[in-house]
């Protein structure tokens, strides 16, 4: 392979960046640029070195560095490597990459150091994935997502299923191959056990990516409400800033504003919808029928009221109730009129007494979108956000119940569905994956990592 360099910092100003080189060659361009006072980059025989010295064009002293020297396998990425931690400034680190290209490395491509690391055997995919995850991560539970791939915890229950797939096909294939020796005939209850517990270990993964999705992507929220009812101002409020227009003015709100949130530990990607109302008004009308889209396709619906409760508000709560998401109930303008009776149709939801204004009851509801959707992983927990992954598990699942349904055939049917299920684990982790399916998700990393 190639020797790659990239920095591995943002390309902003800043105290410190960092460039990272990585390739047969490394050392011997890095000695090239390098000078030091006294010490080396790396001593023969040593894994890994940190050194200072000053980075040089010819004569010229550009730079001063920490080093940090890794010898293959002893690195990121397997191979030798070299990071520079150099002072931050755009031009300097600019020129000091283009002296590492003329001594003969190339830029790396997005995503490169970790794909390199997975081709020469320091990571598998889900580890990979896991890196780019936690970078993309936006708040704590997403983070604690991301680094249940990063340490290995996906990839060692992905394991533990392949092996004991490999287990049950093994079995057969003996009694297949080799009929005629001592191996015995494998009784049906034993292969339909060893089944039922991949099965039950693949499902509880699959099961995983409803909060694993929601906790990486965040939770469709749909603010709803007939007008003035201060959807907009709780908008506000969610945002920190004025995201939607507040009048005192009916209908304000006629087409959908979106914003995302991080609410109660959940990220919420939220959208103010136009207040619910039958009007003659041609443009609000469209509004209206953005509101009751968004409603009906909302993982998390807020049905907003005010004090001035009407029979339409009854009429909003029961149409909320049908759709697929969870309804929360909130009673806004608290700050007006806190000893007003709530109806008794509250009830037919979690509900809630809140102000707009002065954030009042807000803490509340913050705790109670927490216990819908925040799952809060302890150590060992295995839960599936990447989208990959849950569609290779999916096919595992559908080849296991073939398996199972097909236990009254010839053991050699059995099998087959067997190998289909360790492929698609196989995929998961990399070993069988296409080289098309490779490049794709490395593509998608920043330069640098």
């Amino acid at each position: 392979m190639s020797t790659i360099a990239a920095l591995a910092t943002a390309p902003f100003r800043a105290a410190i960046g960092v460039i990272r080189m990585s390739g047969p060659d490394a050392f011997s361009i890095a000695g090239q640029v390098l000078r030091y006072a006294n010490g080396c980059l790396i001593e023969e025989g040593q894994k890994r070195n940190v050194s200072f010295a000053r980075i040089a064009d010819g004569d010229e002293i550009i730079d001063e560095c920490v080093v940090c020297a890794f010898r293959g396998p002893h690195s990121y990425t397997g191979e030798d490597t070299v990071e520079f931690s150099c002072h931050g400034g755009v031009y300097l680190l600019d020129r000091v990459l283009r002296l590492l290209f003329a001594r003969g490395a190339r830029q790396a491509e997005g995503g490169e150091f970790t794909k390199r690391a997975f081709l020469n055997g320091k990571s598998d995919l889900t580890r990979a994935e896991g890196v780019m995850d936690l970078i993309d991560s936006e708040y704590a539970a997403s983070a604690r997502i991301a680094m249940s791939e990063l340490d290995g915890t996906v990839g060692k229950v992905i394991l533990e299923i392949r092996d004991g797939l490999l287990g049950i096909a093994s079995k057969l294939l003996a009694y297949v191959d080799y009929p005629d020796d001592e191996i015995g005939e494998v009784s049906t209850d034993e292969i339909q056990a060893l089944l039922e517990n991949s099965i039950r270990s693949v499902a509880s993964l699959c099961d995983s990516y409803c909060t694993g999705r929601i906790l990486k992507e965040g939770v469709k929220t749909a603010l709803c409400g007939r007008p003035n009812v201060g959807k907009s101002s709780l908008m506000n409020l969610f945002s920190g800033t004025d995201r939607s227009i507040v009048t005192e003015i009916a209908g304000t709100t006629r087409d959908t504003v979106e914003d995302t949130v991080v609410f109660g530990d959940v990220k919420l990607t939220l959208t103010d919808t136009a207040g619910i109302r039958d009007t003659d008004d041609r443009v609000e009308k469209i509004g209206v029928s953005r509101a009751r889209k968004e409603m009906e396709k909302a993982e998390l619906i807020f049905c907003v009221f005010s004090p001035d409760l009407t029979a339409e508000d009854e009429k909003l709560a029961d149409e909320a109730l049908q759709c697929q998401g969870k309804t929360v109930f909130l009673f806004n303008k608290s700050d007006l009129l806190p000893q007003n009776p709530l109806p008794k149709w509250a009830d037919k939801a979690p509900h809630f007494s809140v102000s707009a204004k002065t954030g009042e009851g807000m803490d509340a509801v913050a705790k109670f979108v927490k216990s819908l959707f925040s799952a809060e992983l302890s150590g060992g927990s295995a839960v599936i956000s990447n989208g990959r992954q849950y569609q290779c598990l999916c096919r595992v699942q559908r080849a296991l119940r073939r398996a199972r349904e097909n236990l009254s055939l010839t053991p050699d049917v059995i099998v087959s569905d067997l190998e289909e299920a360790i492929a698609a684990v196989g995929e998961i982790t990399g070993e069988t994956v296409s080289e098309q399916v490779i490049h794709e998700i490395f593509s998608r990393f920043c330069v640098g990592k």
